[in-house]
């Protein structure tokens, strides 16, 4: 072996394409300079949008699961009428989340442009409506049980519900992945 084919820094370079080089009156290569699509941001379902996806369908596990104790606990002999009426609120509420959550996931799978709107629509009426049943529920058990409702649902809102709410209106990701598509 030469020296030239040992060192690869002293070859020959390769033979051109078969068109050859760029040559003069060649057409230049075009970029856009459209400022909007240089601009644009994030598009596409990753980022956090992967963890609201994985909220939503774990929202939908833990609402077939939550609804199942609930309809064993209405099925019990021990429950009077306050507590009957209360815990047929609260199945109320979770069923009417659950189909909620369950349209926000089919937006969410569509790229509707409506899933923004409907995501935090779903987490402020999940947030009033479980607060509402947790607490008719605590005054059906006498009481004991309201302020760790009280508690529970505030700390919900503060450190889930609101970030999540935040990040939906906010959010470059959310506002290019989920636009009205035109004709």
């Amino acid at each position: 072996m030469s020296e030239a084919e040992e060192d690869p820094y002293r070859r020959a370079p390769p033979a051109a394409a078969a068109r050859g080089a760029l040559q003069l009156g060649d057409e230049p290569l075009r970029f856009s300079t459209n400022r909007s699509e240089r601009n644009s941001g994030p598009v596409g379902r990753g980022g956090w949008l992967i963890a609201v996806a994985v909220m939503l369908a774990w929202s939908l596990l833990y609402g077939i699961v939550n609804l199942a104790g609930l309809a064993l606990m209405l099925a019990s002999p021990e429950l009077d009428a306050n507590k009957h009426a209360a815990l047929q609120f609260f199945v109320l509420v979770s069923g009417a989340m659950f189909v909620f959550n369950l349209a926000v996931l089919a937006l969410y799978g569509m790229k509707s442009p409506w899933f923004p709107r409907a995501y935090v629509a779903w987490l402020g009426v999940d947030l009033v409506a479980m607060a509402v049943a947790y607490g008719l529920l605590a005054q059906a058990t006498g009481g004991g049980f309201l302020g760790v409702a009280i508690a529970a649902a505030i700390a919900r809102a503060l450190f889930w519900n609101g970030p999540w709410i935040a990040y939906a209106i906010m959010s470059d990701r959310v506002k290019n992945t989920f636009v009205a598509r035109r004709g």
